[in-house]
């Protein structure tokens, strides 16, 4: 199989020091690309760097809702500067409702990040929790994102996936999908498959069931196309390349 693991940390201290061991163990079982994604402004360059010692590994620069400091919308601009062909996408970026930021301090980062991915052409990769009306309205204002994007870890049912694939979105499932107990992901599930599903790990967050109260590891992706095969009927070879391709075509990936 030929795996991409459109989301994950590989910025994570749980990852230092031993990365060559785990992009290896990745490797092994088929993973052929990464996208890691910064968080705060302070990483960026790690993602980078991270970038450059790993040819498999591409990466993502933004401000995530849980993380924001009013400093860092000035640091916003250096977004433009980065000059890499590595430099894949804006994110990790988004909304949460769940959480104590403010949501109208998060939508002032999350516009100003989709038209600043707009401005590069480049897609965008998106949190978003308990704030999909929110989101909705937030890309009327902004329109259409250009390069399309992808709403990692996807929460949402059919008909928000309907609106949101109108803007250009993807959707990408990792760890909570191998709990296999949402009749919810799975109609979301038939409708976007195979044209709008991409798969993650979101490592080290999220670890799926087989690895339960573990570190999460980018090898722990064939677990979610594990779980996927056995809800929507489809083996696993025919999913790894329909979210492959995907991935490719989304993120204009060198694979």
């Amino acid at each position: 199989m030929r795996l991409v693991d459109v989301h994950c940390h590989l910025e994570s201290q749980h990852f230092s020091g031993r990365l060559d061991a785990i992009i290896d163990a990745a490797r092994k079982v088929g993973v052929i690309a990464f996208i890691t994604c910064a968080i705060v402004p302070d990483e960026w360059e790690l993602s980078q760097t991270i970038s450059h010692s790993f040819h498999e590994v591409y990466f993502a620069a933004g401000v995530h809702p849980w993380y924001i400091k009013n400093q860092y919308f000035e640091e916003l601009q250096k977004l433009y500067a980065i000059t890499d062909s590595k430099y894949i996408a804006i994110g990790e970026i988004g909304l949460d409702a769940k959480t104590d930021m403010d949501l109208a301090v998060q939508k002032k980062f999350f516009e100003e990040q989709l038209a600043i991915a707009n401005d590069l052409n480049k897609p965008v990769i998106v949190h978003c929790r308990g704030a999909f009306n929110e989101l909705i309205a937030s890309l009327k204002r902004i329109g259409k994102i250009n390069a399309g994007g992808v709403i990692h870890s996807y929460s949402g049912n059919a008909d928000i996936a309907r609106q949101l694939i109108r803007y250009g979105f993807y959707f990408s499932f990792g760890g909570a999908l191998t709990y296999r107990n949402s009749k919810k992901k799975l109609q979301v599930l038939h409708h976007i498959y195979p044209d709008h599903v991409l798969l993650e790990t979101d490592s080290p967050d999220i670890p799926p069931v087989e690895k339960s109260g573990q570190i999460n590891l980018p090898e722990n992706i064939i677990y979610v196309v594990k779980a996927m095969s056995e809800l929507i009927g489809n083996n696993e070879e025919e999913i790894a390349e329909a979210t492959t391709q995907n991935a490719k075509k989304l993120l204009n990936l060198n694979i």
